[in-house]
Parts: C-alpha cells; structure tokens; sequence
C-alpha cells in the first residue's frame, strides 16, 4: 500500500538507473526531537514509461533550486522474508506551490456578538 505525499525540498541531482528510470535527489531540511535542524535525503525516483514520456524534463531547470514533487511513498520487498526498503515514486511534475511559514490563531474575543432581531 501506498500513501501520496508531497517532497519540499532542494533538487541536488537528477540520475539514470541501470533499468530506464531516473532518480531525483532532494535535499530536505528538518529537526530532530530535540528541536536541532538536519539535513537529509530523499531519492525518489521516475519509471521508465514516465521517462520515455519526458517527465523527468520538467524537473532539470530546478536543478539546484526549491521544489515540491508529489509523490507515493511506499515499501518494496524483494521476496517474503527479505528486507523491506522503503521507495518514493514521483507521480507527476512539479508543483507550483510557495512554503509559507504557520500563523498563529487569532485569539477569539473577549465580547459576545452582537445580535440583531
């Protein structure tokens, strides 16, 4: 099973696989349980019968920039009793989305509403 998703991140590179794929490395930022910043990775990669219709195109001229990919992310497993990895399939071009930071709630006010009859 597979659950869709969004990456938002920095595209670091975009790479054939040895079986017609390509795969997109995206550089996301994050904090860990103490609150400290970290960077990681995360490959998700484009089928071959995407490539062959030109999707991983649309992601070169954000080489090096911000970009949000909409994604599956899901498990693979080889054979029962194997290792499971998990694997992020890209499901389409990329977003044209802008991150915004939270706002907070207005508090509610003190004075009921007016009522009118």
């Amino acid at each position: 099973m597979a659950n869709p998703g969004i990456v938002h991140g920095v595209l670091e590179g975009i790479k054939e696989t040895p079986y017609g794929g390509v795969e997109l490395s995206i550089q996301v930022q994050g904090a860990d349980r103490k609150g400290r910043p970290t960077t990681s990775y995360i490959d998700a990669r484009i089928d071959k019968f995407e490539v062959e219709k030109g999707m991983h195109n649309a992601y070169r001229p954000f080489l090096g920039k911000e970009v949000f990919v909409p994604c599956l992310f899901g498990f693979y497993q080889k054979e029962a009793g194997a290792k499971a990895y998990d694997q992020v399939d890209v499901t389409g071009a990329p977003l044209r989305l802008q991150a915004a930071a939270p706002v907070a709630a207005a508090a509610p006010s003190a004075a009921p509403a007016a009522r009118t009859a």
